[in-house]
């Protein structure tokens, strides 16, 4: 089985079922001080943990740096895992149960990584998987997730814009339009609330929509993966940017210098998403958007 990484994301298909007594459930989350989101997991009846929800992952993670101290789990398999930084392979664990609030879900695969202890100290990342039977709303307001079990449940919806989602490598893309002197150029963009930054753009959509050389520089700066790719990139502002029917100013831009093999295009990241309310309905691929 292959399975997509983007950075700290990886992707894997799952199956599951999920207690359904009320028509929305409401879930505390923490907006850290690095704009990821934060929520309260538990894994086989543990302790509460610390996992970052990641809409740009398709799989469940434990980071093994923190959870070897915590649970005892037992991996039995191996995965393959293809992404931003190449491919590499990470060991898995199956059977597990994780419950976040009133949600739970069993005989669960979590993949098993080892972060680097001095960059990541979260226990593992839950990936938009494990909401997507369902309309999840991220309320960066309110710090809250609210899982809605039916549409009728959203109200004043025509104060959002409704966007269609694209879905590429197991992943969920939007197009964003860049300026580049007074120039529109659009791709798509993978929605990640598990990237702390503004916006990524890889080195191929660089490359074909000529993005290099275009704006203000503000240094040349290197990414070390967490397979210890090193990728070399120019950090910009771009001085227009649309996002939905957003327009959005002196927006900080990695542009990435070093070919890899990816097919990911650009990553939107928290330092923008926490500008916005987002509704996601992954089933009929659509999302709804509007500034906070």
């Amino acid at each position: 089985m292959k399975v997509f990484i983007i950075g700290i994301l990886y992707s894997l298909c799952i199956f599951f079922s999920i207690n359904t007594l009320f028509s929305q459930d409401t879930i505390p989350i923490t907006i850290g001080t690095d704009n990821r989101i934060y929520l309260k997991v538990t894994v086989n009846g543990s302790e509460e943990l610390d996992f970052i929800f990641d809409t740009g992952a398709s799989a469940m993670v434990a980071n093994t740096t923190q959870t070897d101290k915590k649970l005892n789990l037992n991996y039995n398999n191996s995965v393959e895992n293809t992404g931003a930084n190449g491919v590499s392979t990470q060991k898995v664990s199956a059977g597990n149960t994780i419950q976040i609030g009133s949600f739970k879900r069993e005989n669960e695969e979590l993949i098993g990584i080892e972060y680097p202890e001095k960059h990541y100290s979260f226990d593992g990342v839950i990936g938009y998987p494990f909401f997507e039977d369902f309309l999840m709303e991220i309320d960066y307001e309110s710090q809250i997730i609210v899982v809605h079990r039916s549409k009728n449940t959203i109200a004043n919806r025509t104060s959002y814009e409704k966007v269609s989602l694209d879905f590429m490598n197991a992943l969920f893309y939007m197009d964003m339009t860049v300026f580049k002197k007074e120039k529109p150029v659009q791709f798509p963009v993978m929605i990640d609330t598990g990237f702390n930054g503004d916006l990524i753009v890889y080195h191929k959509t660089v490359s074909e929509k000529g993005l290099a050389n275009q704006f203000e520089k503000i240094r040349n700066s290197r990414s070390e993966g967490t397979d210890g790719t090193v990728i070399e990139s120019d950090l910009v502002i771009i001085p227009k940017v649309i996002l939905a029917k957003t327009t959005l100013q002196n927006t900080e831009a990695s542009l990435n210098l070093t070919p890899t093999s990816t097919a990911f295009t650009a990553i939107l990241g928290g330092n923008i998403m926490k500008h916005f309310h987002w509704i996601f309905d992954y089933k009929k691929r659509q999302l709804y958007i509007r500034p906070n």
